[in-house]
């Protein structure tokens, strides 16, 4: 059945596409790279390629290679069980050449469950139809077309599984595994924190957090620096509008978001393409230190989630609060965070913890981080 349990292996191998397929749906599984497109929706038109994203073009990010560091057993039991389940032929995991090292145990490992392919060192790579274009390169058989003639006589754009492929990125790709496996939503979202005077932080933290909060939590004297700095949502090349003056205005993590970029105000993002950051020691879990987190029932592509709580309800973590609906691109939402729901309004569910000392969160996150 199509429930969210603990899995082994072989049980995960015989998941009918159909079930696997409405997992996703259930977890609450989006393209974690940017586009937020619903991943459930892609497999339930399999290709035999899987393009794994591995670029993280953004000046200044970790996210990516850290978690394939990180989690490097799951990526290989995953990719072994999406072969079983959906038959896939290739899996080919793109990666920038300066990285080619942080790969290098996939290139030694692989026993023909994928291949690790090297693109260029640029921005663009990010984009799925330039990202197949690299990896396949001179064999233009495999490149998505421009164009896609309708039965009707009207024409499309292409799109990568018109060319038999399906993009996931790796965060993507490591939520569908936790979902089948472990039964686990989504709840959660790497993301790094950094700026030219904020050293970068990466943070496990849940979903719909404060970027103030977090910002202080990555060390920030944000009332001593009211007013001077914006806050990016995304980094120096793809990105929204945060925080258009810090501590005067928040922004919340998205299922979408992968970093806050901190820069003075009324200069462009771009200025920082050039931006260099530290490696970060580990990824440190905010998981249960945040004060309180704003979650959205719906969002871009989707349409809201039916609420299963109501306002001053308790709620646990990873406690399911929205049923997907039957019709358009739906998803189950999950509660981030133990506590109270404190409002509701405009499909956004707020829930508030216990008051977190954030000076201590601070603290503690600089000794792991030391450590």
């Amino acid at each position: 059945m199509a429930e969210l349990k603990n899995r082994g292996l072989e049980e995960v191998k015989a998941l009918s596409r159909e079930d696997a397929v409405e997992i996703m749906r259930q977890a609450g599984i989006v393209g974690a790279g940017g586009g937020g497109f619903p991943t459930y929706f892609k497999w339930k038109n399999p290709q035999p390629n899987l393009i794994v994203n591995c670029t993280e073009s953004e000046p200044g990010y970790w996210a990516d290679k850290m978690v394939h560091r990180e989690y490097f057993g799951e990526f290989m039991e995953l990719f072994e069980a999406m072969k079983a389940i959906f038959g896939i032929e290739q899996v080919i995991l793109g990666v920038h050449f300066k990285d080619e090292e942080w790969f290098s145990r996939y290139a030694e490992n692989a026993n023909g469950l994928y291949e690790v392919s090297l693109v260029p060192d640029k921005y663009s790579m990010g984009e799925e139809k330039t990202l197949i274009k690299n990896i396949f390169n001179e064999d233009k058989g495999k490149w998505v077309p421009r164009r896609v003639d309708m039965p009707d006589g009207s024409k499309r754009p292409g799109l990568p599984l018109d060319a038999g492929h399906i993009v996931n990125n790796s965060e993507t790709l490591l939520n569908i595994y936790n979902a089948l496996f472990f039964g686990k939503p989504v709840t959660t979202k790497f993301l790094q924190v950094f700026g030219p005077d904020l050293e970068l932080k990466l943070f496990e933290t849940p979903l719909g957090s404060s970027a103030t909060e977090l910002i202080r939590i990555a060390g920030m004297d944000i009332e001593a620096q009211t007013g001077k700095f914006s806050v990016i949502d995304g980094g120096p090349y793809l990105n929204e509008m945060g925080i258009e003056s810090l501590g005067e205005g928040d922004a919340y993590v998205r299922r979408t978001t992968n970093g806050f970029l901190v820069i003075p105000r009324d200069v462009a993002s771009k200025e920082y393409a050039d931006i260099k950051t530290k490696q970060p020691e580990e990824i440190i879990s905010l998981v249960g230190k945040v004060s309180g987190v704003n979650l959205p029932l719906g969002g871009r592509f989707l349409k809201p989630a039916t609420p299963l709580i109501s306002e001053g309800d308790e709620v646990r973590y990873e406690q399911k609060i929205g049923e997907p609906v039957d019709e358009g691109f739906s998803i189950g939402v999950w509660s981030s965070m133990e506590g109270m729901v404190s409002f509701m309004e405009d499909d956004v569910v707020a829930i508030a913890g216990g008051a977190v000392p954030q000076e201590d969160v601070r603290v503690e996150t600089e000794a792991e981080a030391a450590r």
